[in-house]
């Protein structure tokens, strides 16, 4: 499996992957904007939500590539895993939120 290795990748294909990763998390960012969310416009929020997307967006690719996928494959899902990365990220912290709102007494919702 030398060819699924991600140090062989030539550059068109990170930028595959970092691309398509980065453009899903731009997509979530524009959506929230147009649903007025309060917080989009902060360009630190921009910042750490398009760098929170590359990552995730770029595991995926790397772990379905590793599985022998097809990089369209693997490019949709870092798109998909990119958009979905602030949506992923809220509802761990809420749950977290919500464990240690427990512990410390509070209800259990």
């Amino acid at each position: 499996m030398q060819e699924n290795d991600p140090t062989n990748w030539g550059i068109a294909t990170w930028a595959l992957a970092i691309g398509m990763s980065l453009l899903g998390g731009v997509v979530s960012w524009y959506s929230r904007i147009k649903a007025g969310h309060p917080l989009v416009f902060n360009f630190v929020e921009f910042l750490g939500e398009s760098v929170t997307s590359a990552f995730v967006g770029l595991m995926s690719f790397m772990i379905l590539d590793s599985f022998g996928y097809p990089w369209g494959i693997c490019a949709a899902a870092a798109g998909i895993s990119g958009n979905m990365a602030p949506k992923l990220l809220s509802m761990v912290k809420q749950a977290i939120e919500e464990r240690f709102s427990y512990i410390n007494g509070g209800s259990k919702k």
